[in-house]
């Protein structure tokens, strides 16, 4: 069992750092395709349902089954599908590529699944619902998930920003700074500016537009008002 679970773990890793040299090598299509499957092999391991005989994964789906869907032991493995996701997600927003939808769906599930081990130091959220805490859960799982979530934050806020959503942009940037303790890395914050700037320029876009509405509406109002007083002067005489 622990063999198939370390076969497992190093075809992920191999594929993942493929996926990185094609990245280097700025061929971005390619890396994707490479991120895409080692995810695909990955994901075997997280489905609530058994696949074929892999006997290995039984007990495991069980576990998950009974959380709702969500892993909620923290490993080398899964902390692998994060990296790998976020890496497709980073992909997915270069200009080879411009799909980002997909990169903003990366980002999303990432931290979905970091959930359970995000919220509180040293607890695991279980349970369908998420309703139940485990304790006794070492500091650093939750420093890792914290690291990965700010990252995917800052995917989801760069795929928002480049969509021209401002206001949604700005927030999940701001939760990128909080999940990495207020340390964030200069990228964010060049972001954070960008979507403020945007958001700012939008808002004054959308003034100039309704004061032009309203003042073309209050000119033609003006404009009826004479023609009647006109009108009025004209039937005295």
């Amino acid at each position: 069992s622990d063999r198939a679970w370390d076969i497992l773990y190093q075809t992920v890793a191999v594929l993942k750092e493929a996926g990185n040299e094609a990245v280097r090598s700025s061929l971005y299509s390619l890396a994707a395709r490479r991120y895409d499957k080692a995810i695909n092999y990955c994901s075997i391991a997280y489905l609530e349902f058994q696949v074929g005989n892999c006997a290995f994964l039984a007990e495991h789906q069980i576990v998950i089954s009974g959380n709702g869907g969500y892993e909620c032991r923290w490993s080398p493995l899964f902390k692998l599908l994060i990296q790998v996701r976020l890496n497709l997600s980073m992909c997915f927003m270069k200009e080879e590529m411009n799909d980002v939808k997909s990169a903003i769906s990366q980002a999303t599930t990432s931290i979905k699944e970091l959930k359970p081990f995000s919220t509180e130091k040293g607890v695991v959220l279980t349970g369908k619902r998420l309703d139940r805490r485990r304790g006794d859960e070492p500091e650093s799982t939750y420093l890792e998930a914290k690291s990965l979530e700010a990252k995917a934050l800052f995917r989801l806020g760069s795929a928002q920003l480049s969509l021209g959503d401002y206001d949604d942009a700005v927030k999940s940037l701001y939760r990128s700074i909080k999940a990495s303790g207020d340390n964030p890395d200069k990228a964010v914050l060049r972001k954070l500016n960008e979507a403020r700037r945007g958001s700012q320029e939008k808002k004054e876009s959308q003034k100039r537009k309704f004061k032009f509405m309203f003042g073309s509406s209050i000119n033609e109002n003006d404009d009826n008002e004479t023609l009647e007083e006109e009108s009025k002067v004209g039937d005295d005489n």
